[in-house]
C-alpha cells in the first residue's frame, strides 16, 4: 500500500479528533481549561441564555460578537459541563479539528501534494499553542476555523471564478467569523476588496465585467450581513449601534487606561505595532517555524503571476493586518516577554493573538517545502523536528498556557472563593461579575441566583435598596457595588441596617442579609 493512499482527509480527521480528546482529557484532568479569564466571562455569557435571572438572547451583550456564545449553549445548558470548562473545550476542539482538515485541503488544492499538506496539517495540529488554546473556551479556535474554510473556498472561486458554489460558501464563512470576533470584520474586507480589485482589473483590460459585478453583490450581501446584523442588535438592544466600541466595557475604553498609565507603547507607533505582533506571532508559531514560513512566503510571491499570488497573501496576511491595525490605533493591547518595557507592571498580556498566524506559517512552509527538491525537504523536516524539540524541552515556551496561568490574562482565584463555596446557602446574590471580583464557577453559586449589571432591573433597585432582592452582597474594592453601595450614605445605612458582614479582606467584602430584620 502506498503512503499516499493512506494520506487522506478521513485519515486527517482521524488524527486531529483523536489528539484533540487526549490533549483535552490531559488539560481538564491537570486543571488548565478556565484558566483565562475571558474564557469563563465567555462560558457565563451562553450560560446566562438559559440559566439566569432574566434569561434570554439579551444576555449575549453587546461587546463580545455572539456566535460562540450560542454554538456553546446546548453545553453550557448542562451545569457539568459549565462549571468545568469542557462546554467550552468541545466547541474548540470541534473547530481544531476541522481547521486542522482544511489546512490540509488548503494545501493540497494549491499544491496537488499530499506530502506538502501532510506537513501544513502536522504543523498547525501539532503545534502547542494551539493544543492548549483548543482545550479552552476562548474564541481563537472557533474564529480560525471560518477563517481557514472561508479562505480555502474563496481560493477555490479565484481558481474557477464560475464555481458560485466556492464563492457562496466563502460568504457564508465569512458571515460565521463576522459574528466570532471582529478580525472576522477585516477578513470579509479584504475578501470583497480582492473582488474590486478584479472588476478594476477587468474594467482597464475592457473585458465583460457584469458576471464579476454581480458575483461582487452576491459575496458582500452576504458575507457583511452578520456586521450588519450586530450593529442593528447594539442599537436595538443597547441604544448605540456602536456600543462594542463607545462603551465603557469594550477594548478601546479599556486600553485609555493602559494609555493613561503610559504603557502603551503601541498607540500611534507603526514601527512598534509591527514589533509586537510580529513577536507575538513568532512566540506562538516556534522560531525555527518563523524562518521557515517566511522564507516560504517569499517563495511564494517569486512567481510571474505577482498580482494574483499578492491578492492571495493580502487575504493570508489579514490576522496581521488587522492587529497591527487595532495596536496601532490603540484598540487592542499586547505585553510580550523581552519587548514590554521592565518597568511596566505586567509584561504578558494577550500574547493569544499571535496563534492567528499558525495556519498562515503552515500554509506557507508546507508551500516551500512543496517547491524544493528532496535533500532540501529533508532539511526542512529536521527543522521542523528541531522546533517540537524546542517546545518540548521547554526552551520555547507555550506562551498561550504562560499567559493563562501567570500572565494579566489568567484568572483571580481568591481565598473567598472557597470560603463562598463552604458557606452559601442559597439566595440571590449581587455582584459585579465585570470586575471579576470571584469565579462564579468555582464558587458554586447557581447562575440563575446571579445578579448583575445585565439583570434589569434587579441590578438597578439593588443598587438603591440593596435588600430588595438580594440575600448575599459580594464586593470588591472599587468595584460598581463597592462605590455605589458604600459611598452612598444612604445606602450604605440600608446595607449595614438589613446586613451583616458575614467575610472581611483587604479587597473584598461579603455582606449576608439579616434574618432578624425585616
Amino acid at each position: 500500500m502506498k503512503l499516499t493512499n493512506v494520506i487522506d482527509t478521513k485519515t486527517m480527521l482521524f488524527f486531529a479528533s483523536i489528539l484533540s480528546v487526549f490533549v483535552i482529557n490531559y488539560s481538564f484532568h491537570a486543571g488548565y481549561l478556565v484558566t483565562y479569564g475571558d474564557a469563563e466571562s465567555h462560558l457565563n455569557i451562553a450560560k446566562r441564555v438559559v440559566h439566569s435571572i432574566t434569561p434570554g438572547f439579551s444576555q449575549l451583550g453587546g461587546i463580545w460578537l455572539p456566535l460562540p456564545h450560542l454554538l456553546m449553549i446546548p453545553f453550557v445548558y448542562f451545569d457539568s459541563l459549565w462549571r468545568t470548562g469542557l462546554a467550552g473545550s468541545i466547541l474548540s476542539g470541534i473547530s481544531f479539528v476541522i481547521s486542522a482538515v482544511f489546512i490540509y485541503k488548503l494545501v493540497l488544492l494549491v499544491t496537488d501534494n499530499k506530502y506538502a499538506a501532510l506537513i501544513s496539517f502536522l504543523i498547525f495540529s501539532l503545534n502547542p499553542n494551539i493544543l492548549y488554546m483548543q482545550t479552552t473556551a476562548m474564541s481563537e479556535l472557533p474564529l480560525i476555523l471560518f477563517f481557514v474554510t472561508s479562505t480555502y473556498f474563496f481560493i477555490k472561486f479565484l481558481m474557477d471564478q464560475e464555481d458560485i458554489f466556492s464563492l457562496i460558501t466563502a460568504a457564508l464563512l465569512g458571515l460565521a467569523a463576522s459574528l466570532t470576533r471582529y478580525d472576522g470584520w477585516f477578513l470579509v474586507l479584504t475578501q470583497a476588496s480582492i473582488l474590486i480589485f478584479l472588476y478594476l482589473k477587468r474594467f482597464i483590460q475592457k473585458q465583460d465585467r457584469k458576471i464579476l459585478e454581480g458575483q461582487f453583490f452576491l459575496f458582500s450581501t452576504l458575507a457583511f450581513l452578520g456586521i450588519f446584523l450586530w450593529i442593528g442588535w447594539d442599537l436595538l438592544i443597547l441604544g448605540d449601534p456602536f456600543y462594542f466600541s463607545n462603551s465603557s466595557f469594550s477594548a478601546k475604553s479599556q486600553q485609555q487606561g493602559w494609555l493613561a498609565r503610559g504603557e502603551l507603547p503601541t498607540y500611534h507607533n507603526l514601527y512598534l505595532s509591527i514589533i509586537y505582533y510580529s513577536m507575538t506571532a513568532l512566540r506562538n508559531i516556534g522560531t525555527i517555524l518563523s524562518a521557515l514560513f517566511i522564507f516560504g512566503l517569499l517563495i511564494y510571491i517569486a512567481n510571474k503571476d505577482f498580482i494574483k499570488r499578492g491578492l492571495i497573501i493580502s487575504l493570508f496576511l489579514t490576522p496581521f493586518t488587522f492587529y497591527v491595525a487595532t495596536l496601532y490605533m490603540g484598540q487592542s493591547v499586547i505585553f510580550i516577554p523581552d519587548v514590554v518595557p521592565k518597568d511596566f507592571e505586567w509584561h504578558m498580556f494577550n500574547v493569544r493573538y499571535g496563534i492567528m498566524m499558525v495556519p498562515v506559517a503552515a500554509f506557507f512552509t508546507a508551500y516551500l517545502f512543496n517547491r524544493v527538491h528532496l535533500l532540501s525537504k529533508l532539511l526542512i523536516i529536521f527543522l521542523l523536528i528541531s522546533q517540537a524539540v524546542s517546545f518540548i524541552s521547554g526552551y520555547e515556551k507555550v506562551i498561550t498556557w504562560e499567559d493563562g496561568k501567570y500572565g494579566l490574562s489568567s484568572s483571580k482565584s481568591p481565598h473567598v472563593e472557597s470560603w463562598i463555596r463552604e458557606n452559601y446557602d442559597g439566595g440571590l446574590v449581587l455582584i459585579d461579575d465585570f470586575a471579576r471580583t470571584l469565579s462564579i464557577i468555582r464558587s458554586g453559586i447557581p447562575m440563575q441566583n446571579i445578579i448583575y449589571i445585565g439583570n434589569k432591573p434587579y441590578w438597578e433597585e439593588s443598587l438603591k435598596e440593596p435588600e430588595k432582592h438580594a440575600r448575599w452582597i459580594i464586593m470588591q474594592k472599587s468595584d460598581v457595588v463597592w462605590s455605589t453601595i458604600l459611598n452612598d450614605p444612604d445606602t450604605s445605612g440600608r446595607l449595614y441596617k438589613y446586613f451583616e458582614k458575614a467575610y472581611t479582606s483587604p479587597e473584598i467584602l461579603v455582606f449576608k442579609r439579616n434574618p432578624n430584620v425585616e
